[in-house]
């Protein structure tokens, strides 16, 4: 047999080789245990700590805001939306050329280089390089192929159709809060709910939700849908801009409101400003001038004044007045109408708009009469309409009247009203009686386009009876008639009733009536008879013509004659070419004849007599930062302003001295930021 090449010929000696390998053993061993103890220590004791380090990696949080809701008019045509548009960051700390980078996007991106390279070369590991870019500032950047920029997607404001409705709609800031107009006092209702996800993390840092997409939709900020007629809004802010133009006027406003309901169609003003490019624009253009802005209303409260005497029964409907030879003498004041008059009827009184008359119907009715009628009609209130920064106008009470108060009263001097406030009065006319709230918002709808909440028209009070009312209505259209004030405010093939007013503006400078700056005003509605639209028109400082009838008539005529026909209103009547008006009629008399106090809410006594090089510091408190920039700016004082919000604090005090120049300080917060310190009990 072969021998078995395997087989040991020679026993195995014990020595240093057999020694190697049991040391070898025993540390293996050993690792082993030590790797087991390794193991329980992190599996069994440190379990906590690892998993929570774990989670850190690899979960995180995310705060996700929904998109804000829209605005629309009462067509459903949008006037604001919301869109995701590029924005672009860097990540500093890896950076390699901060200088190089930052002329890159300098150029492209329109910025200033040395603030940008100092973002760049910062050791944070996140900047905004510049937020809501367009498309081709992204697609010029991403062309750079630089790892340390980023884009984002964000929610970015849009109002598609520019400097329409601006001071109306307001606008949102960046990060999607709303700063002005409907867009902040809606705010609550427009924003979108923002919520914290959990969300898992991959080693690149790229983020995904764990439990899956966000019910977005749900948390979606709700719509708004205006009464606002977008067309008719068109119509107005074009009609105001153009004869602000031809009458080189500083300013004008249009409001046009559906007396029926109290819906508002149309808030023009002008200037006005692109709510996309709100920086563009000085602060005082943001504010919505038709609620913000008082003036004295002059001769457009005379059907006011008519229509309580009649509903009160202090006068006859065929009353006879004597026209005083043009001149009626109130104490010591001397009241003039332009054209003498032996006698007036009533409808005369508004067609000639004579002082002499509305005075002597003013006594009728008493000091205490006109005011409870004018508070009635919504004077010296706010109108409800549901936009912050509405005024209340001034109307002193009747115990603080003299008779020449209430002879100035009667035809609009002496006290203030905003735009609001009158063309709600004369719906309260047009309607038969009815004073309505006004109703700018008439749905509040959700992501999905369904109404949530739905505001209803609302009748406040009866003012005056159905007779009363009808009987005004059929003066006011004497007006736009032969012989009347307001014949440009005739639309052809409808029956127009108006009233016009030229009322004197208070000069800052001299404490007295200007005769060079007046108000031109028209209020009217149409179709007279059977109301759908009621329009007052104002327009500040025109220097071509003066007269209401000349100046602002010719903007409620256009407004009306392409709103009617748009609203399906048909015409009844005959069309003929409107005659000339008799403009001297509309100028009603001021300065000596009228109360020195009557001036604007900012301007009572700010002017001292006798003082002038000082003026009196107003008081400011409660106001916001754009009505106090246009005090300010009338009675040429400087301004330094600290915090934001409403005026809290001043200094000077209201009523010290101040050269013309001057500083004054404001401290701007809300109620409640500036407590006073409880006093210590004893």
């Amino acid at each position: 047999m072969p021998s078995n090449i395997f087989r040991r010929k020679k026993p195995r000696e014990v020595g240093p080789q057999r020694g190697r390998m049991a040391l070898t053993s025993v540390l293996v061993a050993l690792a082993f245990a030590a790797i087991m103890i390794r193991a329980w220590y992190v599996q069994v004791h440190d379990n906590e700590r690892y998993i929570g380090e774990s989670k850190r990696q690899h979960q995180t949080t995310v705060k996700v805001s929904a998109r804000r809701g829209d605005i629309f008019d009462t067509n459903g045509r949008e006037l604001a939306l919301t869109a995701m548009v590029p924005s672009i960051y860097a990540i500093p700390r890896v950076v390699k050329q901060p200088a190089d980078l930052a002329r890159k996007l300098a150029a492209i991106l329109q910025l200033e280089p040395t603030r940008l390279q100092r973002k760049l070369a910062s050791n944070r590991a996140f900047v905004w390089v510049k937020r809501h870019v367009t498309k081709g500032e992204a697609k010029a950047v991403k062309a750079l192929e630089q790892k340390s920029l980023g884009f984002r997607n964000e929610p970015h404001r849009f109002y598609p159709n520019g400097g329409l409705l601006g001071a109306i709609l307001g606008f949102a800031g960046i990060d999607g809060k709303g700063l002005e107009g409907l867009e902040r006092d809606w705010d609550k209702f427009l924003r979108g709910r923002q919520h914290t996800l959990d969300a898992l993390t991959d080693a690149k840092g790229r983020r995904a939700l764990s439990g899956g997409a966000a019910p977005m939709d749900k948390w979606a900020g709700r719509s708004l849908k205006l009464t606002i007629d977008a067309r008719i809004q068109e119509v107005a802010e074009r009609a105001v801009f153009e004869q602000l133009k031809k009458m080189k006027a500083k300013s004008g406003i249009a409001v046009v409101m559906d007396p029926r309901n109290g819906d508002i169609l149309a808030m023009a003003q002008s200037p006005f400003f692109d709510p996309n490019e709100f920086r563009k624009a000085h602060p005082r253009q943001w504010r919505n001038r038709t609620i913000t802005d008082v003036s004295e209303v002059g001769s457009t409260i005379k059907p006011i004044l008519l229509a309580a005497a009649i509903d009160a029964g202090r006068i006859r409907k065929d009353a006879i007045w004597d026209g005083q030879k043009g001149r009626i003498r109130v104490g010591r004041k001397t009241i003039r109408d332009v054209h003498a008059a032996k006698k007036l009827t009533n409808f005369e009184i508004i067609q000639k708009s004579s002082n002499v008359g509305a005075v002597q119907i003013g006594q009728r009715l008493g000091k205490e009469g006109w005011y409870r009628y004018l508070r009635a009609f919504g004077f010296g209130a706010k109108t409800g309409v549901g936009m912050r920064g509405e005024q209340i106008g001034s109307l002193r009470s009747y115990k603080k009247w003299g008779q020449i108060h209430l002879a100035t009263f009667s035809y609009g001097y002496g006290f203030n009203a905003t735009a609001i406030q009158m063309v709600r009065a004369i719906s309260a006319i047009a309607n038969g009686g009815l004073l309505m709230k006004p109703r700018l918002v008439k749905e509040v709808l959700d992501g999905h386009g369904q109404t949530v909440e739905q505001i209803r028209p609302t009748m406040i009070r009866r003012i005056v009876s159905q007779d009363a009312a009808t009987y005004t209505r059929d003066a006011m259209v004497t007006v736009t008639k032969a012989g009347g004030t307001g014949i440009l405010g005739c639309v052809p093939g409808y029956v127009v009733a108006g009233k016009t007013g030229t009322a004197h503006k208070v000069d800052p400078l001299i404490g007295a009536y200007s005769r060079e700056k007046v108000i031109a005003s028209f209020v009217g509605f149409v179709p007279a008879r059977a109301p759908r639209l009621a329009i007052y028109v104002a327009v500040d400082e025109p220097t071509v013509e003066q007269y209401g009838g000349l100046v602002a008539a010719p903007i409620f005529a256009q407004i009306a004659a392409k709103s009617l026909p748009y609203l399906g209103v048909k015409a009844t009547e005959k069309s003929v070419e409107p005659l000339a008006p008799d403009l001297d009629l509309d100028m009603d008399t001021f300065a000596e004849e009228i109360d020195p106090q009557s001036r604007p809410w900012w301007q009572e006594k700010a002017v001292v007599s006798g003082v002038s090089s000082h003026v009196v510091v107003p008081d400011l408190k409660g106001r916001s930062l754009a009505q106090v920039l246009e005090i300010l700016d009338e009675l040429d004082l400087s301004l330094r302003v600290t915090g934001s919000g409403l005026v809290q604090r001043q200094h000077p005090q209201a009523g010290a001295l101040l050269p013309p120049a001057a500083n004054l300080a404001v401290s701007l917060g809300f109620p409640g930021d500036f407590r006073k310190p409880k006093k210590r009990t004893k």
